[in-house]
């Protein structure tokens, strides 16, 4: 039986310590109707250049660092460098070669296009 659901991990809270780093799943909501399956993600602090996507045998991995530099010796810091880490597994019915993602304001939308054999389609019916 083929996986037609994204599987989210239970982690959306989670923070760990990686090299000086906190580490911090994003939360994320996912979208879907009979064309698309979209994920939105909140990515604070993180731009472009500092984020990475990628998919590989349909698991969608999301990290994004976010440094924070001021001038002058801090002598009390809350806030240091951090990074966003998230994985999924895709459904089988997305045409993941289509995918589309768009960075603005901190918010991470992705879109997935599905397969035109996941498609609902309607059947006319001829009657004699």
């Amino acid at each position: 039986m083929k996986n037609s659901e994204p599987t989210v991990k239970k982690d959306a809270g989670l923070q760990t310590r990686e090299k000086n780093r906190t580490m911090v799943s994003p939360s994320v909501d996912i979208f879907e109707d009979n064309n698309m399956l979209t994920l939105v993600a909140d990515l604070p602090g993180v731009t472009r250049d500092n984020m990475e996507l990628g998919i590989d045998k349909n698991i969608l991995t999301i990290q994004g660092q976010v440094s924070r530099v001021a001038e002058g010796n801090p002598l009390y810091r809350e806030f240091g460098d951090m990074g966003y880490h998230r994985r999924f597994n895709l459904p089988d019915n997305l045409e993941l070669d289509q995918t589309r993602a768009e960075l603005k304001d901190g918010v991470l939308t992705l879109s997935f296009p599905k397969a035109a054999a996941a498609k609902p389609r309607r059947i006319e019916v001829t009657v004699h």
